[in-house]
């Protein structure tokens, strides 16, 4: 039988006939079978709506007797710690009327009940659910092993079985019930009960990839059940070459214990309603991240919710992959570049001004498979405010393959504002190999008082 934290188990799909396991006497088909079978879905009740009249009392009688029931009510709620009359809802429970929704994720529990409805005694009683998915089958109770030897007129046998569902589609949960009459006979009959599983989340991502190797992903989540849900769960697993950091939680500056506190506030999400989510991730080898630079996979999303009686699933995506980023042979990345700042006096400290000269560093770095000799020089027609200062060809040197190195490059800007840094290009001289960065970075130049 059903818990009793379990709802009243309401009938599954309408049967769908289908063809016994073995073919039957003429006489068989004619006549009604001994043995009857229920299936029935187990599910949690729901909270009753109630309607509360608001009233003037003084306007007449009546009134004077609904805002007396009102109040009755009301004392009713105190007493019980439990003020949900504004809401609409009711303190009674609600058994469920239909068969309802299946959501990918959530456990599917089912009360088979076996019923002798005949005046005979049954011999050998076997009992037999499968859940039949388009590409699987499952066997969820079987009795072949261990027959019921004997069922007298009015017995029953119970069953309660549940299952993770793990697949969209079609699902058909079929029973076999297999038995001997006292004449000998073996009869038997199917019953097959049919329903849909629909997915309750709708992900969506969003990949950027940054030049020293970082990715930002960004994940959409929608609640496209017809419940509201429950998020007690949303964990980002990385792939095996990322590290990872979840950018959904802050420490905020009044609390004292330091605990982290989600920037969505509530758990809940509402039916249709979409949060996003960002993750960082970072390759787990620094100094050789080629693999994590030319991987398409990223990571899975590991989700567990609850509804609004408890019910708990879980939801595990598939891999989340990207669209490889094209890897140059020299990798250009800007380092160390100055900004405003304040003191820990709380003084603003400047970091670029106007017509002074300021230094940014650059590491430069060598994925592809030979060895190169590297002269960074200048491009003046492709800058903008901010110009190279000093010599505009300097050497390098030697970079061997998946090595880095890194100089420091002086600039001096024209005028204030936010200004792009550009106009540079490397070139190996052994394979003449050309890489102009028209986009190093951008900065922020402020007025000199």
């Amino acid at each position: 039988m059903a818990s009793p934290n379990t709802a009243r188990s309401n009938p599954l799909a309408k049967p769908v006939p289908g063809n016994p396991t073995s073919s039957p006497q003429p006489d068989d088909n004619q006549q009604p079978h001994l043995l009857a079978l229920k299936v029935m879905r187990l599910s949690r009740p729901s909270l009753g709506t109630q309607v509360t009249a608001y009233v003037d009392p003084q306007a007449s009688p009546m009134s004077a007797a609904l805002t007396s029931s009102n109040d009755q009510q009301k004392r009713q709620n105190e007493d019980s710690k439990i003020d949900i009359k504004n809401f609409g809802l009711g303190e009674a429970l609600v058994l469920p009327s239909a068969f309802g929704n299946i959501y990918l994720g959530e456990t599917f529990s089912t009360y088979l009940c076996v019923n002798n409805e005949s005046k005979e005694i049954t011999h050998e009683v076997k009992m037999k659910a499968e859940l039949q998915t388009s590409s699987q089958r499952f066997n969820l109770a079987d009795t072949n092993d261990e027959p019921l030897a004997i069922m007298e007129p009015g017995q029953s046998n119970e069953f309660t079985i549940s299952h993770e569902i793990k697949e969209l589609g079609v699902h058909i949960l079929v029973c076999s019930i297999q038995y001997t009459t006292v004449e000998g006979r073996s009869r038997n009959f199917r019953k097959f009960y049919k329903f849909q599983v629909a997915n309750p989340l709708a992900v969506k991502t969003k990949v950027n990839n940054m030049i020293d190797g970082k990715v930002f992903l960004e994940a959409q989540v929608q609640n496209v059940s017809a419940n509201t849900m429950m998020l007690e769960r949303m964990k980002f697993e990385p792939a095996e070459h990322f590290l990872h950091e979840d950018l959904n939680f802050f420490k905020a500056e009044d609390n004292k214990e330091n605990a982290l506190q989600s920037t969505f506030g509530s758990q809940y999400l509402n039916q249709h309603d979409v949060r996003q989510y960002l993750y960082l991730l970072t390759p787990k080898n620094a100094e050789d991240d080629r693999i994590a630079r030319t991987t398409n996979t990223l990571g899975k999303l590991d989700i567990v919710w609850r509804t609004t009686m408890g019910e708990m699933g879980r939801l595990q995506t598939s891999q989340l992959t990207r669209k490889v980023p094209i890897l140059d042979d020299l990798q250009v990345q800007a380092i160390n570049v100055p900004s405003t700042q304040i003191s820990e006096d709380g003084q603003l400290v400047k970091g670029i001004r106007a017509e002074e000269p300021f230094s940014i560093g650059i590491r430069i770095s060598n994925h592809s498979a030979q060895n190169m000799k590297v002269v960074l020089s200048a491009v003046k027609a492709k800058m903008g405010s901010v110009l190279l200062s000093g010599v505009s060809t300097r050497q390098l040197g030697d970079l061997s393959p998946e090595q880095t190195i890194e100089t420091t490059v002086e600039f001096f800007p024209l005028s204030p504002g936010l200004q792009k840094i550009g106009g540079l290009k490397l070139v190996d001289l052994i394979t003449g190999y050309i890489k102009e960065v028209d986009h190093l970075c951008d900065v922020f130049v402020e007025y000199d008082d």
